[in-house]
């Protein structure tokens, strides 16, 4: 499990300008607005060499975002058989049955990290609802499960990592007054 990164010199300013964020068990979800670096910070923790993670155990990292699952980008490849039967689903499914199929079919162990990076997109509320309780699934079974995501329903009963400060209440605030 991922207790904590150090993000290296690149792309310690492209996330909101902190060095070091620390994660807990279960579902943490990176809120804040458009370019304030989620996805930049999931990418970090999944791929880069220089960014300096703090592990509890030897982890083993999952990436999901929608372009993860477009069955027509040709340089995105899932290496596993299960990486090859979603993209292969993908090219029947709407993004939210994509998702559904990574969640149910895809083994998480306990002690694994799974990236998601805005799996509300596209989405409706109750595709929403689906996913997070697909999610919370996985956690259940000691996953911990790490979500860049602007969606309310995501952030409910998590731990919330804002990456702008008062993102989360000015947004709730916001969502109060459209409803």
């Amino acid at each position: 499990m991922l207790h904590r990164i150090d993000l290296c010199f690149n792309h310690k300013p492209r996330v909101g300008l902190f060095s070091e964020i620390v994660f807990g068990s279960g579902l943490n979800v990176v809120a804040g607005p458009n370019g304030s670096g989620k996805s930049t910070l999931l990418k970090a923790i999944h791929r880069c060499n220089d960014c300096k993670r703090e592990e509890t155990a030897v982890t083993r990292y999952a990436y999901f975002d929608a372009e993860t699952m477009n069955p027509h980008r040709e340089e995105t490849r899932l290496p596993d058989f299960h990486g090859a039967i979603i993209r292969s689903r993908s090219l029947f499914s709407s993004h939210g049955e994509t998702m559904r199929d990574v969640l149910g079919s895809v083994a998480f162990d306990s002690g694994d990290c799974l990236l998601l990076d805005e799996p509300e997109s596209g989405q409706d509320l109750l595709w929403i609802i689906k996913i997070r309780s697909g999610i919370d699934a996985i956690a259940d079974r000691g996953c911990q499960v790490i979500v860049a995501s602007h969606h309310p329903v995501f952030w409910k009963g998590s731990k919330l990592i804002e990456l702008v400060p008062g993102y989360v209440a000015e947004s709730r605030s916001t969502y109060k007054t459209w409803l």
